[in-house]
């Protein structure tokens, strides 16, 4: 065997399993050990991937017991194989679990189902790019509209074209006006924001981007205000410009809407073209409830795991949202020994661990140190 993921391949006269190598088609039976411990890493994420107790996974109650048989569950690596077929829509979202590594996971956009995962440090065009390049081109990306995934995406994927979700572009919105502004013009742009997910239909995107040409035309003066630096000495900008924009928020604000409407990036899930391959959410939604929130609460309910296995829980909620997950099909006798995790710092090799990427995790992480009292 070449060590690579098997599959199942029928039974025998006996009834006994066959395997077979997904590389080499060499096929063989699981032996009882292979048996046992195919039991014990049920057992394993029965507990680390639910809401019970350890002592409530173990056949006896015994809670110690089980972390001794299952111990070497945390030597498996999940890994995610790169999809062969072309999706129509994807979805691609970053999510930090930590002050120093995020885990970028892109996902079917109708399905669900998880492509692919990329460990980096930030949510960089690298980090982006060495996820798209594992990914046939999909019809459409649907993202937050962060800079490093969309030039990813159109360096990695050309063709794509880009929905940019219209919850997160609200939240945009109000970051820079408040759920309340003050000034009547940021009022009537939030308002025209709002109005956004309330688009359904060809003729009411027409209508909203009239309004919002309706609202600049009204509005131009007001947003190309300026102040000058010797007009306000007081202002910290006064000592490195000599003038800036006066609504400096409510102009941001309308320059992302104008731009997002002009490239086509607000209404794309209602092209005729685009939507002929199936339909196109508007949302991250499905990624935000379906991968990034159990990453957070598989977190939360194990609080205390070492780095090292915190991104391994990680990695296993990803991988048992994949398609066809086959746990048993990573078991490797090399894993069956026992290792004490690393703490905090990671595998504890001085070349960086890799996460079921194929990338090298210092191409995109530097490593902060533990120290003892942190």
């Amino acid at each position: 065997m070449c060590g690579l993921p098997m599959r199942k391949n029928g039974l025998t006269a006996k009834g006994t399993q066959r395997w077979k190598c997904t590389a080499c088609s060499l096929s063989s039976t699981m032996p009882q050990e292979r048996a046992a411990r195919g039991r014990q890493l049920d057992a394993f994420l029965g507990w680390l991937l639910g809401r019970a107790s350890q002592s409530a996974c173990d056949a006896n109650g015994d809670a110690r017991a089980l972390r001794k048989r299952t111990a070497w569950c945390w030597n498996i690596r999940p890994v995610i194989p790169p999809p062969t077929v072309r999706h129509h829509t994807v979805m691609a979202d970053g999510t930090y679990m930590n002050h120093d590594w995020c885990l970028i996971v892109a996902i079917d956009g109708e399905s669900g189902e998880v492509l692919g995962f990329q460990w980096c440090e930030h949510e960089s065009k690298a980090a982006y790019m060495a996820l798209f390049s594992r990914i046939p081109a999909p019809d459409v990306l649907v993202t937050d509209g962060l800079r490093g995934a969309e030039t990813a995406c159109h360096e990695t994927w050309p063709a794509t074209r880009i929905q940019r979700c219209l919850v997160h572009v609200q939240r945009n919105t109000r970051t820079d006006l408040t759920s309340k502004p003050r000034l009547e013009a940021g009022g009537e742009l939030k308002r025209l924001s709002d109005r956004l997910t309330k688009v359904h239909d060809a003729g009411q995107a027409a209508r909203w981007g009239e309004a919002l040409n309706a609202w600049h035309l009204r509005w131009k003066d007001f947003v190309n205000e300026r102040t000058l630096a010797k007009a306000d000495p007081a202002n910290p900008k006064a000592a490195r410009q000599e003038w800036w924009w006066t609504h400096q928020e409510v102009r941001r604000c309308y320059r992302r809407l104008e731009k997002l409407f002009r490239e086509g990036k607000l209404f794309a899930f209602l092209e005729p073209s685009l939507t002929a391959g199936g339909p196109v959410a508007r949302t991250t939604n499905r990624l935000e409830g379906g991968v990034n929130s159990p990453l957070k609460h598989v977190l939360l309910d194990h609080h205390g795991l070492p780095e090292k296995h915190m991104r391994r829980a990680c990695e296993w909620v990803c991988y048992m949202k994949s398609r066809d997950p086959d746990p048993a099909s990573l078991i490797r006798p090399e894993q069956w020994k026992t290792t004490r995790p690393a703490g905090p710092s990671g595998d504890g090799d001085s070349g960086g661990p890799v996460y079921g990427t194929g990338i090298d995790w210092n191409e995109f992480h530097t490593h902060t140190p533990w120290k003892s009292g942190d």
